[in-house]
């Protein structure tokens, strides 16, 4: 059995124009709302093997609370610059490389190609991740290359509104 997590970074600032897309920091909420779903899946989960994040600092922040909820060492984070601003077709490159001795990852990425590789390859519909939001997929199979030759199991979706 093979679990992937999509974690959507969290809220994020705009209030500085002069900021590259990729500098742009969490905001208040955004911090606020990581820490409440990393508590959350921390709760519910054993700590995921691999942990996948885009460069992206507003990510990264997001993947470094989560990694503190969960006592991980983000010295293991694998930082995939192709996360940022992925579409479906490079996602779902990535996931099939994930190592076969993982059986669960978590990814930190971005919409809208979080949403839209969710809905190619879950059995569920999500008209969209919000920030923050959380999804688990699933699939019985043996290895990473499998995993997305069927459709995935959608286990549970976790969003910062329902623990605020």
């Amino acid at each position: 059995m093979k679990t992937l997590i999509l974690v959507r970074h969290a809220k994020s600032d705009w209030g500085n124009d002069t900021i590259q897309d990729i500098m742009r920091p969490l905001n208040e909420r955004g911090y606020s709302d990581a820490q409440i779903l990393a508590k959350q899946l921390a709760l519910k989960i054993p700590v995921p093997q691999y942990w996948l994040t885009s460069p992206a600092t507003r990510a990264y922040s997001t993947a470094m609370l989560f990694s503190a909820a969960f006592n991980y060492d983000p010295e293991k984070f694998v930082i995939t610059q192709s996360i940022y601003e992925a579409g479906v077709k490079t996602l779902a490159g990535i996931v099939t490389g994930i190592p076969d001795t993982n059986e669960t990852a978590i990814m930190f990425g971005h919409n809208p190609g979080f949403t839209k590789f969710f809905n190619e390859y879950s059995d569920s519909f999500a008209d969209n991740i919000p920030t923050c939001g959380v999804m688990s997929l699933s699939n019985d199979v043996l290895t990473w290359k499998d995993f997305i030759k069927t459709k995935t199991k959608n286990d549970y979706y976790l969003y910062p509104k329902e623990f605020r």
